[in-house]
């Protein structure tokens, strides 16, 4: 018996100790988080006030703390979706300079869209039918042209583009029919008119001639282009 009594002690001053503060009801630990979230907005970093916004919802979801961050966290989420698009629709533009004879090749140059992948296991991705390429040559000078994923091109003479640009009317273009030695181009002859207006879109779609029962369309998300990446 006289061993028992250690252990019974123990239960019972365990049994006496208050329980443990419910960390959803925390108001310190959410007013530190909740400050995170403001500092954060104050500095338009939606993705990082958005972070804090989710743990305070999901560890101290009942303070005062997480109900003052529900009064502005839709916008906080609105501009931080936004910003994730940004950056997707910048990332969907490749640049590169390269050393050529008589100076500095540049170029920007993004795929077409392409069908969504499909959920069936082991379904190959989707290949772009098109790749749409701005050119500054030391030589050749500026170009805007279409490499084709096809592997032949009929179009003319004369080549006509249905061009729109966004919502808007589609605009003719000129189209140049060219050979890369590993599949059909097709240069935009109008390349100023061109790069004027997909500066100003988000969308852009190029309409080719038809060829027997199809017409070919590219579609580009081109909102994302950084004229400043392209000197």
């Amino acid at each position: 018996m006289t061993r028992l009594l250690p252990l019974l002690c123990a239960f019972v001053l365990a049994a006496c100790q208050p329980a443990p503060a419910d960390p959803a009801f925390d108001e310190e630990k959410g007013a530190a988080l909740l400050a995170k979230y403001e500092a954060a907005r104050a500095d338009a970093d939606f993705e990082i006030a958005e972070m804090h916004a989710n743990e305070l919802a999901q560890r101290h979801g009942e303070t005062e703390a997480a109900a003052a961050m529900r009064r502005t966290v839709a916008e906080v989420r609105a501009e931080a979706g936004a910003m994730r698009e940004n950056r997707r629709l910048a990332g969907l533009w490749d640049y590169q300079q390269i050393a050529v004879e008589g100076g500095i090749q540049h170029t920007a140059a993004i795929y077409s869209q392409v069908e969504p992948m499909s959920e069936e296991e082991g379904a190959p991705a989707p290949i772009p039918d098109a790749r749409l390429i701005l050119r500054r040559h030391p030589e050749w000078g500026e170009s805007a042209y279409l490499v084709l994923a096809q592997s032949d091109l009929a179009c003319g003479p004369p080549c006509r583009l249905r061009i729109r640009f966004d919502d808007g009317e589609p605009q003719v273009f000129e189209g140049d029919p060219a050979d890369t030695g590993t599949g059909p181009a097709l240069f935009i002859v109008d390349r100023d008119r061109f790069l004027a207006a997909l500066r100003e879109a988000k969308r852009v779609r190029i309409e080719l001639p038809a060829s027997g029962h199809l017409q070919p369309q590219f579609r580009f998300e081109v909102a994302g282009f950084k004229p400043d990446r392209h000197l």
